[in-house]
This record gives structure tokens, sequence and C-alpha cells, in this order.
């Protein structure tokens, strides 16, 4: 009986030492977490406690909400605002949610001054704002996600925008590069010029 126990001790030694430990990875319940930032923007928006905030119906999808800041400094340079078919100059940072960063902030006025802590997936200038050594990006706008289709053609030329695309409105249940399926997209957006279609 003895060995019998004596055999079984190291069994039930590895049994306990191969117990998985169950880490939180960085895109657990992520779109969960994504529409409870927006959901959480949407309450701010209802409630009118955020005068800054600005909401637009998703035209192709009227369920949601594309939500904006217009940034401090900028200066609209011509009243204008670009159409459907024509293309676009424009500087652009884009971000993913992070409530680790979000949360320290406590919370923040404009989440894109925390870009050096969050997870850029695309830009075209690297320090806080545009600078003369940046080049801009042209597109056409019928090119882009819903969220930047229905702002870009509410911006005036020289406008910088903090915009929030609910994953809907953005790439949606699809991954795209680096960027996970479900995933709310932050954008710090400056509006150049037009190039109108002819």
């Amino acid at each position: 009986m003895k060995k019998i126990i004596y055999c079984l001790l190291p069994l039930l030694l590895l049994f306990t030492a191969c117990e998985e430990t169950v880490e939180i990875g960085k895109y657990d319940n992520w779109q969960v977490r994504n529409e409870a930032f927006i959901d959480s923007l949407q309450q701010v928006y209802d409630a009118k406690t955020d005068p800054e905030l600005f909401g637009v119906i998703d035209s192709r999808d009227k369920s949601q909400r594309i939500f904006f800041k217009k940034l401090p400094g900028s200066t609209i340079k011509e009243n204008k605002s670009p159409f459907l078919t024509d293309s676009v100059n424009t500087f652009y940072r884009g971000m993913l949610i992070n409530e680790a960063v979000f949360a320290k902030a406590s919370p923040p006025k404009y989440y894109t001054t925390l870009y050096k802590e969050l997870d850029v997936f695309d830009y075209n200038f690297s320090g806080d704002s545009p600078s003369e050594f940046d080049s801009f990006t042209t597109f056409k706008v019928s090119g882009v996600v819903n969220g930047w289709i229905e702002i870009l053609q509410r911006m005036k030329v020289g406008e910088r925008w903090e915009i929030y695309i609910p994953w809907k409105s953005a790439y949606g249940s699809t991954a795209h590069q680096s960027i996970p399926a479900y995933s709310v997209l932050i954008f710090d957006v400056q509006l150049e010029g037009i190039k109108e279609f002819i």
C-alpha cells in the first residue's frame, strides 16, 4: 500500500505543477469593451455633460452615431466641405481604445492627446500636430469607411477633429490589417484641402 502511495505522489505533484494560469489578453472581450466605450460616449452626448462632444448619424446605418470633437487651435482656411465624389488631403492618426490608459487620465478632454500610450495603427504625422516636415495623404471621400465619409463631408478645410467611429461604421466584424474585428476607431484628422471631382 505504501508503494502505491509513493508511486502516486509524483503524479499528484505533476498535475499540480501543470495547473494553468489564465492570463487576460489585450483583445479579450474586445467587442463588448468597444461597445461599452461607444455607449459611454452616447451617455455623455445624451446627458449633454460635454458641450464639445457632437454626434452624427451614419446615413448608411442609422443605428450608429459617429462622435467627434473639434480640436482647439485649428483654423478654417476655406469655408468649404468635400462631397462624396471629391478627393481630400488629410493629416491623420488612427488609434484603438485602451481603457487602462483612459482611466489614468480621469477622463481626458481629448483622447488623441494620449497617442503615445495608445495603439496607433496608422498615421502620416508623428508629433503632437502636423508640421511642415509631414506629408498629407490624398484619397477619395467615397474610398474610406462609413465613419470617415460622414465626418469628412461635415469638416471645413483647415479644421482638426477627434473622431470616434463605432465598429459597425468602421471595419465591422472583420479584422483589417493590424486592426482587430469589432474595433472602435479613434482618429485625429485635419482636413488640409479638397480636390473637387470634375
